[in-house]
């Protein structure tokens, strides 16, 4: 959850189905004349049909995708511009591909930075995943290739997830067919949208740069991939009645997809979009906003503990971010503080008893801050807007990203510090954290600075997540932090994190069925009143619009993607009913 949501406002309900009635794929014509669709379609029209083959040539090279006008429902978009961009228009990319059998394997699955350059008009950047390749009779020997992608822009943390699909032909393409056809909350784009499009290509073939790390990648991608299985395999397992309300708490159109982790598979249910279930969705990016939190953030602070030791829960942050030590209110704040939402900074009411933990949101520099561009002026702004509370540092939870995204600058530094000034906090987590557990692509939102600068991560938000990854992350918590005999996280921690039976954290003022959520360690902890009678505490990831991962006993995870709106912020700590169906599969009392 994020401030970010107080800015939304949405057009809530099941987006209208539009466009032609197609049978089948999209008719060749539609693409070799770059047709201008004027709604969205069935996105069964983007994947192989019932007569489809396989490709008759295989594709290597790069595409270069000429900025477009896209078609969008609504019309008019809030605010029209952004930045100086415009959020109607797809941007001019260069996109590498190879082919290996069936599948589209894109050269980089990183964002890639588009609306948040300052050359062109169009406001998004890109992330593309691997699609597939086939041919159909009566193309007249084009072979068609899709893939799913995601608009986002570095700056905020939602997706707006599509498919795209394009024919080839001895070095010739066709235009670039698309449609965005769900997202997650948004944040500077306030309007929820769908779109859809075509856009101008060129295609230079020839082998990709670095390729054999490009196939290295995609092959680790398929090996070490989570299973995911339909719903409905989990109901003929448990029967109907054991998964019973599951999904309720949220209004229709707000859910994504949601599902849970049961013994090493996946069960999913559909992956909900305007366009009908939307292709590939065990490959589609989403953007989780403060699931982040615990997905990185806390992550590297439990990585750090495990190489350093458990000192650096104490450290100091101004001993890392010297900016700091010119407000003596930063003095005592320590890397545990903000991790636990808890600096004592911050503006807001001085109440705190009963706490409001959302009363960290009520900032009016929030925007700005969140806004700001690079590193340094992202830390030299939160540093000057943080006046003090009457309480000191640990003592209430107030939430703030700027406090989370400070942690990772200082994590960062600390980590220089020890291992040298070339050593990266999000390199640290990729190669000796998400690698490990079968994470090979982990795109997240960093500061755009001058030049080749790569940027901070912002941690408090931006990691791009697939379904796989967040089961893979709950996994390695579930183990203890230890996955194949090798301890990754900080032991002690994590098994303290995991605790079921006694409460942790601070009070947040939010409410579920069976008690107050408290926070602790960027987790929130949900009371339950299991059916054996014992109390529980749940610990969640949870994120703006009513994203979650939580951790529940016996080893099982539930993940629930979706887009509430900011009046109905209470619909995302109210989680008890998935809770409910997890007690029901595995007692959480045993």
């Amino acid at each position: 959850m994020s401030a970010h949501g107080r800015r939304a406002i949405a057009l809530l309900g099941v987006l209208a189905l539009t466009g032609p009635a197609l049978g089948g794929t999209l008719p060749p014509a539609e693409l070799l004349r770059a047709t201008m669709p004027t709604g969205i379609t069935d996105n069964a029209h983007f994947v192989p049909g019932a007569a489809a083959a396989a490709a008759l040539e295989p594709f290597e090279g790069t595409l270069s995708v000429r900025e477009s006008v896209m078609w969008t429902e609504p019309a008019v978009i809030e605010p029209a511009i952004v930045f100086g961009k415009d959020p109607r228009r797809f941007p001019a990319v260069r996109l590498g591909f190879l082919t290996v059998g069936d599948d589209l394997v894109p050269a980089t699955e990183d964002v890639i930075r588009a609306g948040s350059r300052p050359d062109g008009r169009a406001y998004w950047d890109l992330i593309v995943q691997p699609g597939r390749v086939w041919s159909e009779p009566a193309d007249g020997g084009w072979s068609r290739a899709a893939f799913p992608f995601a608009l986002v822009h570095s700056i905020e943390g939602e997706t707006h997830n599509g498919i795209a699909t394009f024919l080839y032909r001895r070095g010739r393409v066709s235009a670039l067919r698309f449609q965005v056809v769900q997202q997650t909350s948004p944040f500077n784009v306030m309007t929820y949208f769908t779109a859809a499009g075509a856009a101008g290509l060129r295609f230079t073939a020839g082998p990709l740069p670095r390729r054999e790390r490009i196939l290295a990648r995609h092959a680790a991608e398929l090996r070490d991939a989570v299973p995911v299985r339909p719903w409905s395999e989990l109901e003929r397992r448990a029967g109907a009645a054991a998964l019973a309300g599951f999904s309720s708490g949220l209004e229709p159109g707000e859910l994504i997809v949601d599902g849970l982790d049961v013994d090493g598979t996946f069960y999913a249910k559909e992956c909900r979009s305007a366009g009908g279930p939307l292709p590939w969705c065990d490959r589609a990016r989403f953007g989780v906003w403060s699931v982040t939190k615990s997905l990185a953030n806390e992550l590297a602070l439990l990585r750090l503990a495990e190489r350093f030791g458990p000192e650096v829960f104490a450290l100091r942050i101004r001993d890392y971010v010297p900016e700091a030590r010119r407000y003596e209110r930063w003095s005592r704040v320590r890397f545990e503080d903000c991790i636990n939402m808890a600096t004592g900074l911050g503006n807001g009411s001085a109440r705190r008893d009963p706490n409001d933990s959302g009363d960290g949101y009520i900032d009016p520099t929030y925007t700005d801050w969140a806004n700001t561009r690079s590193r340094d002026a992202k830390v030299a702004k939160l540093l000057r807007i943080a006046p003090a509370y009457p309480w000191g540092p640990g003592e209430v939870v107030r939430y703030r990203d700027q406090d989370m995204f400070l942690l990772g600058v200082a994590m960062d530094r600390f980590l220089k510090s020890r291992a040298g000034p070339r050593a990266d906090l999000w390199s640290m987590l990729e190669h000796e954290v998400f690698e490990p557990i079968g994470i090979h692509s982990a795109p997240v939102n960093r500061t755009l600075e001058a030049g080749a600068a790569a940027g901070q991560p912002l941690m408090a938000y931006g990691y791009y997540a697939t379904l796989g990854d967040l089961v893979k992350v709950a996994r390695l918590y579930h183990s203890g932090g230890r996955h194949d005999g090798r301890q990754l996280l900080y032991g002690p921690r994590v098994r303290e994190l995991l605790d079921a039976v006694r409460p942790h954290g601070l009070p947040t003022g939010a409410h579920a069925r069976d008690g107050e959520l408290t926070y602790f360690n960027s987790f929130w902890y949900l009371p339950h009143g299991a059916t054996d009678g014992c109390r529980r505490y749940v610990p969640q990831m949870l994120g703006w619009g009513a994203n979650l991962v939580a951790l529940y006993p016996n080893g099982i995870t539930g993940v629930r993607l979706a887009h509430t709106v900011p009046e109905r912020w209470a619909a995302e700590t109210e989680t008890t009913a998935m809770a409910d169906v997890a007690d029901r599969l595995a007692p959480f009392c045993r």
